[in-house]
């Protein structure tokens, strides 16, 4: 007599395909407010000494005035598996309306291991991504603004990784558009992580009484390949 076999419920068998697919992950999203991310005393005294004196010999003071402005920290592992590092983005200078110098700098226990700068935008915050091509490694986001420009602006983010021990572009999305009035729009950008990510991006309005809801759903889109960071290593 043969055995039988279980048969698994019908919500049991939904659960196990589910887990077989990634979940998305979110890779900007401009309708939380930012969560403010510091240098601690001991990353701050290794930017200043090891990390800014080669950044001053290599931007001189013609091309622009330093005016450092911290846009924030993002920790973890970056360039290898099992890492601890850290990693400060920072507006060095600005050169006109939505133009300036910023630099990246990659600390690893009390050394810089990286240390970047770019001719771009107004560098304004950094995120770490969770792991969205499954290389072992963490992403992560640049945000960028351009300034206000006939009464409109925005901001666009880069997401970024680290290739070759370079910070390289994976691609460029407009995260938020404004103008002077309180209204905004603004986009969320999620990814199903693979080794190709397949990116969404969903439309969110916001009105002048600070409310914010969404404009239809969420839909795939491409990032574009045309980026902000376009880093060079400080020598």
């Amino acid at each position: 007599m043969g055995h039988i076999k279980p048969v698994l419920p019908l919500a049991a068998i939904l659960l196990l395909a589910a887990s077989a697919w990634p979940q998305l992950v979110v890779v900007n999203d401009p309708t939380t407010p930012a969560r403010e991310t510091k240098m601690t005393a001991a990353e701050r005294t290794i930017f200043e000494r090891d990390a800014l004196p080669a950044v001053r010999k290599m931007i001189p003071s013609d091309t622009c005035e330093e005016s450092l402005e911290a846009a924030g920290v993002a920790r973890g592992a970056f360039t290898a598996a099992g890492k601890r590092q850290s990693l400060i983005f920072y507006q060095y200078c600005q050169t006109g309306n939505g133009f300036g110098w910023n630099g990246l700098v990659l600390i690893e226990g009390d050394a810089v291991v990286g240390n970047f700068v770019s001719d771009g935008g107004w560098g304004l915050d950094i995120a770490a991504v969770p792991d969205i091509d499954q290389d072992g490694v963490l992403e992560f986001t640049l945000a960028y603004s351009g300034g206000l420009h006939q009464g409109h602006g925005g901001t666009g983010v880069d997401v970024m990784e680290f290739s070759a021990g370079l910070p390289v572009g994976i691609g460029w999305y407009k995260a938020e558009e404004f103008g002077e009035s309180d209204a905004s729009t603004s986009w969320k950008l999620t990814a199903k992580p693979g080794k190709s990510p397949i990116f969404y991006k969903q439309k969110f309005l916001s009105g002048k009484d600070g409310t914010t809801r969404a404009a239809g759903k969420s839909v795939v889109t491409k990032l574009d390949k045309t980026f902000v960071s376009k880093f060079e290593r400080v020598k």
